[in-house]
């Protein structure tokens, strides 16, 4: 039997993660899912993904990448591919920024950027290609 790549999704808006797991499911993919950071990192720790899809703001406007930075810090989790999903350059541009200074400044702690909306067949061809480490 062959292995079916696990993915999880950390967001808090549960259409979007619904959407996003029926269009992977679709092609195979093992989809788990979390609401929040810290059932996301719960979740890391029982079984530790092929890639995680992460919002950049849920319950905080950087909880997403406080996880992302978390992870590149332990070293059981470095290695896993992150796709943040962000509308956070349109939140720069509307609120300036200043608000993020303490993140800008930082190395990105993650692989690849999306924006949402999301297109489902960018997901599935962006998702393909980090599992395979393109």
């Amino acid at each position: 039997m062959e292995k079916r790549e696990n993915i999880l999704i950390v967001d808090d808006d549960r259409d979007l993660v619904h959407s996003m797991r029926l269009v992977l499911e679709s092609k195979g993919y093992q989809v788990r899912t979390a609401h929040n950071g810290k059932e996301g990192y719960q979740k890391i720790e029982e079984q530790v993904p092929d890639l995680i899809i992460l919002d950049v703001m849920m319950a905080t406007d950087t909880e997403g990448f406080d996880l992302a930075y978390k992870l590149r810090h332990q070293e059981a989790f470095q290695d896993v591919p992150i796709m943040m999903l962000t509308s956070f350059t349109q939140k720069m541009t509307e609120e300036g920024t200043e608000k993020f200074q303490h993140i800008m400044g930082e190395a990105w702690p993650v692989t690849q950027f999306m924006e949402k909306p999301i297109d489902p067949d960018v997901l599935l061809k962006t998702v393909a290609e980090l599992i395979r480490g393109e």
